[in-house]
């Protein structure tokens, strides 16, 4: 038996034994609705989930026990849960135990950007302690001088008239007997976008807003629960040193009002005011919710490459765009009141910090106290920059600043290497994207994010936020899923509109069943899901979309479209729709897979009828879909419309346009998914290799990605004008929690080897390949639970020195087809193999 250690949901600590029944496997890496050792979660019927480990092949689970026990010694009769042993090979299962309850919370609120803190006494040893708290808008607690969590920005961005984001922390070790002060330090965040000190950018404007803390201090000792709670006890003043904290625009931070030790006892707070008291809903009418989206934090640090002098001051360069914060240390010769602006950019024009791409005054400033040297880095907003400038009198140094990369802290659950030194560096800046909520780069890069990182934890928070931002009243609006989410801005006509962005709702939805296999976030979320489609129904006439849309974004020269609006709008609802159907398959409502069969079949009909074109005469056969563009095809061909006798004139017809183009693509970010999937499917990986790597611009001012790179790009332009990999590795079409895997090793003329590996639900699966002298070696592993299939082109293939005809332990059977393009298809049981293949 392996006992391992889990928390559950912010209101008690407990042990967790998971017992499984195979004697070569262990159980490891449990996890509480996706993450380990959560200490707040807003489920009171949390998903339970674990890993698989073995050293044999073809190992299953074939049962499981799980008990709970408030303390690590209640094993022998477990007061919270046990199972009793269950046969059953998932490898997870829905809390059943004791009910869980959750934690009162209090309120306080006052009406400017505040540090506030309370003193408090202990009169015994703390055995446990937990925080449970939010700010508006973001916030850092600190226990007797010391902050109690490395996250930063908390609490995360949400529809704040909906939900408010609470955390959880443990705060055990930072309390002491005797005296202590917890304060809380806020900023503007997103929240509160008013107009910012010295007339800084803003992306849109709200009202004035009181920054508002709400927080339980919970303690026991001595077998005793106590509590300290945010109330008219606190004290507060805005006489601090942070002046703006503008989330689009910078801060403003004067050293000089700086207040030494203030969270601390050995702080003088002598001259602040109680707090006031806030009576009404926070938020307007938001709910409490624990998050458990994976926290922000500074995740790297980063030196600066270059320094400078240019007309803005000294320009120091981190040789790679990140989103994050700077740090800059100062020498201390200046006096008392001179003020430094920085100038943060992510490029430079003529030199100089260009800020066109971001809205632009953005700026920080910073007021030395004088006498020593000080630093001083953002912390109430971060900045999206390979560049800052600094207006200092005196010559810095290259060694006086450094850059701290800031994001989710997903575990990471995947990696690719191949031979091609281009392709590695393209893998490496696919994690860097967009600072607003845009939903559509959720579902278009969602098989990329999750094959790196784990993302379950974060799409049950996001399809919490989505459904947040749903709108929910108005005739014309009711239902509407908008381009962003959480919507802190309600843009104008298809900026806020657009089907291939709203039916992430969805799409999203999809994937996260695929890979985790939890019901409840199809069940949950299917009535949301029912009233977008009933929005989009009522945009279509005749079951087109025309009007407004963002079209193919970033296409051609990402301002004209070269797709009709009509046609990505009309995509866009049929993928919706046969999402519904696939989900209310999964679901088994028979009547509402024959539903959403019908509308998708309608929709599909329409499109086609619409846009296809059968330009076939009598000396020539060519078919193509409107303009005859990459983008037309590729979305009729992906959406699986095209009628089966025109698929390969279809087909050819955008092979002839990418031809035409001399391999640049003209695609936006709609389109080049299904340009790639129909590639693919087609054995294109070679063309998929032209497109990504043509030199230089074409003489349209096309650009490849290696364009873009070469210029020195460190993240992925929006524009190009000016998945699964070739080791094979991906889960089968039909599969769930990856319980089906395909190894399909894709062999390109530029790559001599290539690997990838992907962390599932139940365990490791990887796969690499190396050729030479026209040998394959492939290295594959299967995880305890799943079933891998092996597709290989050869004449012979080998396993363990053996024909994999011959009967041995592992393999479960073996299909041999001469005419398939995969002539050989091996079935294999868990754990690991390396195949040798004579290519054919």
């Amino acid at each position: 038996m392996t006992v391992l250690s889990m928390r559950l949901p912010a209101l008690l600590s407990l042990e967790l034994v998971a017992v499984v029944s195979a004697i070569s496997i262990e159980p490891e890496s449990l996890r509480t609705e996706g993450v380990t050792a959560p200490l707040g979660i807003h489920a009171t019927n949390p998903l339970l989930s674990w890993r698989l480990q073995s050293d044999r092949r073809g190992d299953n689970q074939t049962s499981y026990q799980l008990q709970a026990a408030s303390s690590s010694d209640g094993f022998d009769a477990p007061d919270l849960w046990d199972t009793g042993k269950l046969s059953d090979r998932q490898a997870f299962a829905s809390w059943n135990g004791s009910t869980l309850s959750s934690r009162d919370q209090f309120a306080t609120g006052v009406n400017s950007l505040p540090l506030f803190a309370s003193e408090f006494k202990v009169n015994c040893t703390v055995a446990k302690a937990r925080l449970y708290i939010t700010g508006l808008g973001v916030f850092y607690a600190e226990l007797n001088g010391k902050s109690v969590s490395d996250e930063v920005l908390g609490p995360g961005y949400s529809t704040i008239n909906r939900t408010v984001l609470y955390r959880a922390y443990d705060v055990t070790d930072l309390l002491t007997e005797g005296d202590n002060v917890i304060g809380v330090s806020i900023g503007k965040g997103i929240y509160n976008s008013d107009k910012p000190l010295l007339n800084r950018y803003r992306k849109f404007t709200t009202s004035t807003k009181p920054p508002i803390l709400k927080s339980q201090l919970e303690y026991t000792c001595d077998g005793v629960s106590n509590s300290v709670v945010s109330d008219g006890t606190w004290i507060t003043t805005t006489n601090g040193p942070l002046l703006e904290a503008a989330w689009n625009g910078g801060e403003e931070f004067d050293a000089r009002k700086s207040i030494p030790n203030w969270s601390s006892s050995q702080g003088d707070c002598s001259d602040w005011k109680p707090a006031n008291i806030f009576t009404g809903p926070i938020g307007g009418a938001g709910k409490l919710y624990s998050s458990t989206a994976p926290q922000l934090k500074v995740t790297e640090t980063i030196t600066a490459k270059l320094i400078t002098q240019r007309s803005c001051g000294y320009l120091f360069d981190f040789g790679v765009n990140f989103a994050g914060w700077y740090q800059f240390s100062m020498n201390g010769t200046d006096k008392a009141g001179t003020r430094i602006v920085f100038w943060p950019a992510e490029r430079l024009v003529g030199g100089n910090p260009s800020q066109t791409n971001t809205g632009s005054p953005v700026f920080d400033g910073y007021t030395l106290a004088g006498n020593e040297p000080e630093t001083y880095g953002v912390r109430y907003r971060y900045h999206g920059l390979r560049h800052v400038c600094v207006n200092t009198t005196w010559a810095p140094q290259l060694t006086d600043t450094v850059g701290y990369v800031i994001r989710a802290t997903n575990d990471e659950v995947g990696t690719v290497q191949t031979s091609n030194s281009f392709l590695n560096k393209l893998y490496e800046i696919t994690d860097r994207s967009m600072k607003l909520g845009w939903l559509e780069q959720d579902h278009l890069l969602f098989d990329l994010l999750a094959r790196r990182f784990d993302l379950q934890a974060y799409g049950y928070n996001l399809m919490h936020t989505i459904a947040d931002a749903q709108a929910q009243y108005g005739v014309n609006s009711e239902g509407l899923i908008p381009t962003t989410a959480p919507e802190y801005d309600v843009f104008p006509d298809k900026f806020r509109d657009d089907p291939n962005w709203g039916s992430a709702i969805m799409r999203v939805v999809m994937h996260l069943y695929r890979y985790y296999g939890d019901t409840r976030v199809l069940s949950e979320n299917y009535d949301i899901m029912v009233a977008y489609m009933d929005y989009l129904g009522r945009r279509a006439t005749d079951s087109v979309i025309e009007g407004v849309g963002l079209s193919d974004w970033g296409a051609g020269d990402g301002k004209t479209p070269t797709v009709p609006i009509g046609l990505t709008n009309t995509f866009g609802y049929h993928q919706a729709a046969t999402a519904m159907k696939q989900i209310s398959f999964w679901l088994s409502n028979s009547e509402e897979v024959q539903k959403w069969d019908e509308l998708a079949s309608s929709i599909g009909e329409a499109l086609h009828s619409k846009w296809f074109i059968d330009d076939t005469n009598g000396t020539t056969s060519q078919a193509y879909y409107s303009g005859n563009i990459q983008a037309s095809d590729a979305l009729a061909l992906d959406s699986g419309v095209v009628p089966e006798e025109y698929q390969d004139l279809v087909f050819a017809s955008l092979l002839t346009s990418i031809e035409n183009t001399t391999f640049y693509p003209t695609v936006g970010e709609i389109a080049l998914p299904s340009l790639l999937r129909v590639l693919e499917g087609r054995g294109g990986s070679d063309v998929i290799f032209k497109m990504l790597t043509s030199p230089g611009l074409s003489s349209s001012g096309l650009a490849s990605y290696s364009y873009s790179i070469g210029l020195g790009a460190t993240s992925l332009w929006e524009f190009l004008n000016g998945g699964r990999g070739s080791s094979g590795l991906d889960t089968a079409a039909d599969a769930v929690r990856w319980n089906l895997i395909n190894y399909e090793p894709i062999l390109e003329a530029n790559l001599t080897s290539a690997s990838s590996s992907y962390l599932t639900p139940t365990g490791q699966a990887s796969a690499a390949w190396e050729l030479s002298n026209n040998v394959l070696t492939y290295d594959i592993v299967v995880p305890v639970g799943s079933v891998g299939v092996v597709s290989l082109n050869a004449t012979q293939v080998l396993e363990g020195g053996q024909d994999v005809s011959v009967e041995q332990e592992g393999i479960l059977a073996v299909d041999v087809d001469d005419a398939a393009e995969a002539n050989w298809k091996v079935r294999v049981g868990s754990v690991s193999y390396q195949f040798f293949v004579l290519i054919a």
